[in-house]
């Protein structure tokens, strides 16, 4: 699955400032596929400026257009074009610990968030959000490229605007609880993200951890091992989708995490003993 994050730092065709660990790009590029998955290892802002795209989690859609903005927890994601032509947008990317320094830094006090945040966040663009968007875009059409301190202060003045503001109450919960609890951030990520096939690699960096310690660290949580964890849950997932809906056998593979088609039949018959479609009729005729 492709790596937008490194994908964008790597090319030539996109204009960006590279602050330590932020990473603010103005993103414009045509949709060619849909639905697109990609994964990043840092969360981002994205502020829509030409056109539209659609973010499809397990747990509902969210469509923004322009003049939108949204916060994408890092991680994979599925994303589905809404119009033909060019999508434009600002992103502005940024770790877990550069948001809870700043919190620290400015004694904004942690919270344990009530309710489990979907991987996308939408934002109300108050006049405060407004501004500092149209202001890092003035950014990107000026000769001389901004200081790299303006750049990271401005970024930090827009995390304690929100974490302490009104309009965004849910990103700001989100951001006072993302430092509590670092092994409930691993169950979150995997929860948030066996559905995409990603390698235990790429799952070990979004956890922020070297792959040895991600397997030692999963067992703990899970008492078994990654792989395990993820078949299971990606079968169970399939199982679900065969008895509820009418999706084809590649729709399933796709929204269930499994490589390909043929590697989906043939560990759902080691499971349940049939292939997926024989399976279905059996609970249809057993209805």
């Amino acid at each position: 699955m492709l790596n937008a994050l490194d994908f964008i730092r790597s090319s030539d065709g996109f204009k960006q400032f590279t602050v330590d660990e932020l990473t603010f790009v103005t993103y414009d590029c045509p949709i060619e596929e849909s639905p697109f998955d990609y994964w990043t290892p840092k969360n981002y802002f994205c502020f829509i400026t030409k056109n539209g795209l659609r973010w499809k989690t397990p747990q509902q859609d969210y469509t923004f257009y322009e003049g939108d903005a949204g916060f994408i927890k890092k991680g994979a994601h599925r994303v589905y074009k809404v119009r033909s032509g060019e999508f434009c947008a600002l992103m502005i990317f940024l770790p877990d610990d550069f948001i809870c320094t700043t919190l620290r830094e400015e004694s904004v006090q942690a919270c344990e968030a009530a309710e489990n945040f979907d991987t996308v966040i939408p934002l109300d663009v108050d006049q405060t959000l407004s501004d500092y968007f149209s202001g890092v875009l003035n950014y990107f059409a000026q000769s001389t490229p901004p200081s790299k301190s303006l750049l990271k202060i401005k970024l930090k003045e827009l995390i304690i605007n929100v974490a302490t503001g009104d309009n965004n109450q849910s990103l700001s919960t989100y951001f006072r609880g993302i430092s509590l609890d670092k092994q409930q951030e691993l169950r979150e990520i995997m929860e948030e993200n066996f559905l995409y096939n990603l390698t235990l690699d790429e799952y070990a960096k979004l956890c922020g951890r070297s792959l040895a310690s991600f397997k030692r660290d999963f067992e703990k949580v899970y008492q078994t091992t990654p792989g395990k964890w993820l078949k299971q849950k990606r079968l169970a997932h399939a199982k679900f989708l065969l008895e509820t809906t009418d999706l084809n056998v590649n729709e399933i593979t796709m929204e269930s995490g499994f490589e390909n088609a043929s590697h989906f039949i043939r560990t759902f018959k080691q499971q349940y003993q049939h292939p997926p479609l024989q399976f279905r009729k059996q609970v249809v005729t057993t209805a």
